[in-house]
């Protein structure tokens, strides 16, 4: 099974946050948003910059492995290695994402294996692989070499505080320190390779926070303007990122516009700018069939309340008049519904 991540989903604002600790599993990969405190100090855990160089120049003359998969950590079993390595006509190595891939699948054993287990095992697997173009070889390994100690670097960074969301400053001027460490150790090619998508997705959703904090928008001009901002994404980064979207930004527009009383015409416009014009108009069909439903459960819930109260009938009789009504009423499909509705009903909860 091959272990693919969209970088749409697995991207976040949080990501930048918390700075990708080392012990991460891959720098794409989502962590939960949790308050933090501003720290220069290493976290546990986190090799010495020593160990780091260490590991990098033991795992040069390491001679443990042949291709790279041999005896592999229980996480990666019988699974495909992410990423790929790619020459072109000239022996040269072909500089794209999917080499950060290849280094971040086998990184992602860290825990199960030391690093420099883990380092020569990409350098035994770049060789493997690469056997006929040493000039390619060769390039991947500098390439690793300078991934592996970006990543220690940026591992130190100290760590936003509080609610990243709330101090867009502050991952503004992270977003920049991070920006000049990639150059200390990764050409303007390789970082472009590596991080493009990323940093597209992050001006993004940095941007897009701040459209949805900015109280003097309504939620029909939010609505056009995280709009705009989704269409200034690479094609593959907008289509991953679109569905996403769609259903929050959805919820959190009609929650603005319900609390604020707004028009139909403007749910109606905030729709369309958010999913188009046919979602939109599939959805006005379903706010009339729960509109509907809703008429005709309110009403049936008030007589079963009436019958329910009425004195004059026993417990058999409230039963079967309440069973006629339903079964007259309601469709079989519909008679599960009314069931949970009675339930919350009964128990004071509002459906």
């Amino acid at each position: 099974m091959q272990r693919k991540i969209a970088i749409g989903v697995s991207v976040s604002l949080i990501v930048i946050a918390v700075i990708l600790l080392w012990l991460a599993r891959t720098p794409e990969e989502t962590v939960t948003a949790t308050p933090v405190a501003a720290t220069t100090a290493a976290p546990q855990g986190l090799p010495s910059p020593q160990e780091v160089a260490s590991a990098i120049e033991k795992s040069k003359t390491d001679t443990r492995f042949k291709t790279g998969r041999e005896s592999m950590p229980k996480s990666l079993m019988d699974t495909e290695v992410d990423g790929a390595l790619e020459v072109d006509k000239n022996g040269n190595l072909i500089i794209s994402q999917s080499i950060r891939q290849t280094f971040d699948y086998f990184l992602s054993a860290i825990g199960e294996e030391d690093l420099t287990t883990i380092v020569a095992r990409i350098r035994a697997y770049i060789r493997h692989k690469l056997a006929n173009y040493p000039q390619a070889a060769q390039q991947a390994e500098q390439i690793l070499d300078g991934y592996l100690s970006y990543r220690d670097s940026l591992g130190r960074l100290p760590q936003i505080q509080g609610d990243p969301a709330k101090n867009m400053a502050a991952i503004r001027q992270q977003k920049e320190q991070i920006a000049s460490l990639r150059t200390q150790f990764l050409s303007r090619e390789v970082i472009q390779a590596f991080f493009g998508d990323e940093d597209a997705y992050d001006r993004y959703t940095m941007a897009r926070i701040e459209v949805m904090q900015d109280k003097n928008l309504s939620a029909a001009e939010k609505a056009k303007r995280t709009a705009e901002l989704l269409n200034t994404l690479p094609p593959q980064l907008k289509e991953s990122v679109q569905t996403l979207n769609k259903y929050q930004e959805l919820t959190t527009f009609t929650e603005d516009w319900k609390a604020r009383g707004g028009k139909p015409e403007e749910l109606r416009a905030i729709r369309e700018q958010v999913v188009g014009v046919e979602a939109t108009e599939r959805l006005e069909a379903l706010d009339k069939e729960r509109a509907e439903w809703d008429t005709r459960i309110n009403s049936y819930l008030q007589t079963r309340d009436g019958i329910l109260k009425n004195p004059a009938l026993s417990d058999a009789q409230r039963q079967q008049q309440l069973n006629d009504i339903k079964n007259k009423q309601f469709n079989e499909q519909e008679r599960v519904r009314v069931g949970a509705f009675e339930t919350m009903h009964d128990q004071g909860v509002k459906p």
